[in-house]
């Protein structure tokens, strides 16, 4: 009976911690002054959402989208499939071929493991809706997977490095990482989790959204 106590009484705190977590990240705000003067893109920035567990499933990209929709920019998110490689891909799949059907644009925004775990359907499909590809990566990878022959503009923004980070969010991602093992998901400071670098990090974002906005206007001044 003991035994099965405990038991229950560690399920309950880890439910309550997975919740717990997820709730606190996802009220990340923006509160500092806005960047003036940024050139915005013609076409919506899209956040894909990585790997996913029940210890890290709400608010994939944390502060990032709702810094660059402050300063301006249309942002949107694919939120694939949890954890499940294939069914990510069938969902991604289906998604580009609807957007290429609608002949909608946009700048495709994902982290180093999904741009592996992806990049086949983005090889055989090469989607026309797809005007940009930028990776977000750990500082400290080793090697970076970005595609070798790019179809489209392709840039790897290597974000700034923090062991730092709330003890109960490190921990919950530390339960993430052991549900997903074997597989070389992004760090916390990557995703714009670790208060001490998600806002330098989120303004290299905002570089390279600008970035991207100066190749929408050239291609839309030769196209006039």
């Amino acid at each position: 009976m003991d035994t099965l106590a405990l038991l229950l009484s560690l399920f309950v705190f880890l439910v309550a911690l997975a919740i717990w977590t997820n709730k606190v990240r996802s009220r990340l705000h923006y509160d500092s002054a806005l960047q003036p003067n940024c050139l915005l893109t013609r076409w919506p920035l899209l956040f894909v959402t990585g790997p996913r567990s029940f210890f890290y499933f709400s608010n994939y990209w944390n502060l990032y989208p709702s810094y660059l929709a402050e300063h301006g920019y249309e942002v949107y998110h694919l939120r694939l499939p949890w954890s499940d490689s294939l069914l990510r891909q069938t969902r991604l799949t289906e998604f580009l071929k609807s957007q290429d059907a609608a002949k909608r644009h946009f700048h495709l925004v994902m982290d180093s493991y999904s741009m592996v775990e992806l990049e086949p359907v983005l090889r055989s499909l090469k989607p026309e809706c797809l005007i940009s590809i930028t990776e977000i990566a750990d500082a400290d990878a080793k090697s970076l997977n970005s595609l070798n022959t790019p179809f489209v503009p392709q840039e790897t923004l290597q974000t700034l490095p923090s062991r730092k980070g709330g003890f109960f969010i490190k921990w919950a991602y530390e339960l993430h990482r052991l549900l997903l093992f074997g597989r070389q998901v992004p760090s916390l400071s990557c995703l714009g989790a670790v208060k001490q670098t998600r806002l330098q990090n989120a303004r290299l974002l905002l570089e390279r959204a600008q970035v991207l906005a100066e190749m929408d206007l050239r291609e839309g001044d030769l196209n006039v």
